[in-house]
C-alpha cells in the first residue's frame, strides 16, 4: 500500500511524473504531454492505473538491463555496483533510451532485503535523473527448473521465485516482497509499471508433456494471476502488465492487466509485422495500451534495423533485448554496447535512433574514387609492393587508407572490420611486416575494378 507519509494526490502525481519524463526524453517526433491531462491527474485523488491515452505508450523507446558485470538477475542485485550502473545508464541516455526493463529476485530479497531495496531504489532513481523510467519485472518464470540460490556461480538465467515456490505455501512471503517493493519504489517518479511476471509459459515446468501438465499451467498461471491481483491491491497508481513471450498468450492474462505487453524474436519482416499487429489488434480490442516489451535476438534473424523500422511504421513502443555487451548468458546474439561505451554495430545505434537503412527505392552507390584517391592509394600501393625496402610505416599507412576506403564502401563484411586489423600492426615487427605485405595485396585486388581515374 502506498507509504504512510504520502497523500494520494502526491502519489499520482509521481506516476503522472514517470510517464512525462518518457515522452520528455523520447525520441518519437513532435510527442508531447496534454497539460489538461496533467491536470486532471494531479488534482484528482482517486487512483489512475492508466491516464494517458494508449497512443503515449508509443514514446517509450526503452531496453532490457543486465549489468556488464552480472551473469543474470541474481548477480544483478547481489553484486549491485552503483558507479557501474550509472556509467551505463549514461550510455542509455546517450542512446536516447528512455525506459529500462529490469528484472528483480526474490532471492536477493530473502539475503538482505533491506539492501536490495536500497539497490533497487538507487536504480530507479539513477534512471530518473537520466530522463530513464523504470519497469521492474517482479517474477520471472523463465526457463529451467533449477532452483535459486543466493551464492550461484551459475552463468545462466535462473527463474524467480523457481517451481518450487510457486504453491499458495509461498505467497505470504512473496506478498510481504511485493509490498516492501510498492513501499521503497512506488513514491518514485521515476517508477513506470510493473511487470509482474516475464514469461510465464516460457519453463522446462512444462514444455514437455507430463502426465500432470494441465495441472502444472494452471499453477502457473494461478500464481501469475494472484500476484497481478495483489499489486493491483498494493499499488493502485501505477498500471501492472505481464511480460508474455508471443501475442498468442495475451488473452491469459488480459483480465489482470493495465497494459499489454509481449515479445517478438520473428525472423522476417513479414512474421514481425504479422505477429506485432496480432498483438496491437489484441490490446485494441481490450481498450489496453500496448508494448512490445522484449525484442531483437541475431541469432534468431531478428536484427534491430529490422524490427525496430517495424515498430515505429506501426506506432509501437518498444525495449530491446538488451543494452550491455557483457557476461550474461546473451551476450553473443543479444546486446549493443561494450562496458567502454563502444558499440557492437552503428547500424543497431542508428535503428535506436530511428534512423534505418535504404532499401527501397534509388540508391546512390559510393565513388570510392571521384576525386582519385582510390587511384592514388592503389599507385602508391603498387610500388611500396614492388620495392623490397619500401619503409614499413608507409605500407602500413596505406593499409589504413586502405581499411577506411573499403569500410566506407561497404565492400566488406563488418564482423571483423579491416580497420581492427590496421590498427593491430601499428608497431613494426618482421611478423606485421607480411602481414601489412599481405593485407595489401589481398584489398588492392578487392579495390583494384573501383579505379576510375587514369594511372
Amino acid at each position: 500500500m502506498p507509504p504512510l507519509n504520502m497523500n494520494r494526490r502526491n502519489f499520482i502525481g509521481s506516476g503522472a511524473a514517470a510517464l512525462a519524463s518518457l515522452a520528455c526524453a523520447g525520441t518519437g517526433a513532435g510527442f508531447a504531454l496534454d497539460n489538461r491531462i496533467l491536470s486532471r491527474i494531479n488534482r484528482d485523488s482517486s487512483p489512475l492505473k492508466n491516464p494517458f491515452p494508449p497512443s503515449t505508450y508509443s514514446v517509450i523507446r526503452g531496453f532490457n538491463y543486465t549489468p556488464s558485470t552480472a551473469f543474470n538477475d541474481i548477480t544483478f542485485w547481489r553484486d549491485y555496483d552503483e558507479k557501474l550502473v550509472e556509467q551505463e545508464l549514461d550510455y542509455a541516455r546517450r542512446l536516447g533510451l528512455n525506459s529500462a526493463r529490469v528484472f528483480l529476485h526474490y532471492v536477493v530479497y530473502e539475503h538482505d532485503g533491506p539492501t536490495f531495496l536500497r539497490r533497487l531504489k538507487h536504480f530507479v532513481q539513477a534512471g530518473h535523473e537520466r530522463g530513464i523510467s523504470t519497469m521492474p519485472v517482479v517474477w520471472d518464470s523463465c526457463f529451467s527448473e533449477v532452483k535459486p540460490e543466493y551464492d550461484t556461480t551459475l552463468n545462466d538465467w535462473i527463474p524467480n521465485p523457481g517451481v518450487q515456490r510457486l504453491g499458495p505455501d509461498f505467497w505470504p512471503a512473496g506478498e510481504r516482497y511485493c509490498q516492501d517493493l510498492v513501499q521503497a519504489i512506488g513514491p518514485e517518479p521515476g517508477l513506470f509499471i510493473w511487470d509482474v511476471m516475464n514469461e510465464p509459459m516460457e519453463t522446462s515446468y512444462i514444455w514437455a508433456t507430463p502426465p500432470d501438465k494441465a495441472q502444472r499451467v494452471d499453477r502457473v498461471l494461478s500464481f501469475v494471476r494472484h500476484f497481478s491481483e495483489l499489486m493491483a491491491k498494493v499499488d493502485p497508481y501505477h498500471p501492472r502488465t505481464v511480460g508474455n513471450s508471443q501475442a498468442a498468450y495475451i488473452k491469459d492474462t488480459a483480465d489482470l492487466v493495465d497494459v499489454v505487453t509481449f515479445h517478438d524474436y520473428s525472423p522476417n519482416r513479414q512474421q514481425v509485422r504479422r505477429h506485432l499487429e496480432q498483438g496491437i489488434d489484441a490490446a485494441r480490442r481490450l481498450s489496453k495500451p500496448v508494448l512490445v516489451s522484449e525484442v531483437g535476438c541475431l541469432a534468431r534473424s531478428n536484427p534491430y534495423d529490422m524490427t525496430l523500422e517495424i515498430c515505429g511504421e506501426l506506432g509501437l513502443g518498444w525495449y530491446v533485448w538488451e543494452l550491455m555487451i557483457g557476461k550474461s548468458l546473451w551476450k553473443d546474439i543479444h546486446g549493443i554496447v561494450y562496458p567502454d561505451g563502444t558499440v557492437r554495430d552503428p547500424s543497431i545505434v542508428a535503428a535506436v535512433r530511428g534512423f534505418f537503412r535504404r532499401r527501397k527505392g534509388e540508391r546512390v552507390p559510393s565513388n570510392l574514387d571521384k576525386e582519385g584517391i582510390l587511384t592514388r592509394v592503389l599507385n602508391d600501393t603498387g610500388k611500396w609492393l614492388a620495392d623490397p625496402a619500401a619503409p614499413y610505416p608507409k605500407g602500413r599507412t596505406l593499409l589504413e587508407e586502405m581499411a577506411n576506403l573499403l569500410e566506407a564502401g561497404e565492400l566488406v563484411p563488418m564482423n571483423n572490420p579491416p580497420s581492427i586489423q590496421a590498427q593491430s600492426l601499428e608497431e613494426e615487427t618482421a611478423g606485421h611486416a607480411v602481414e601489412v605485405r599481405r593485407f595489401l595485396e589481398k584489398w588492392r585486388a578487392i579495390l583494384m575494378p573501383l579505379a576510375t581515374h587514369k594511372t
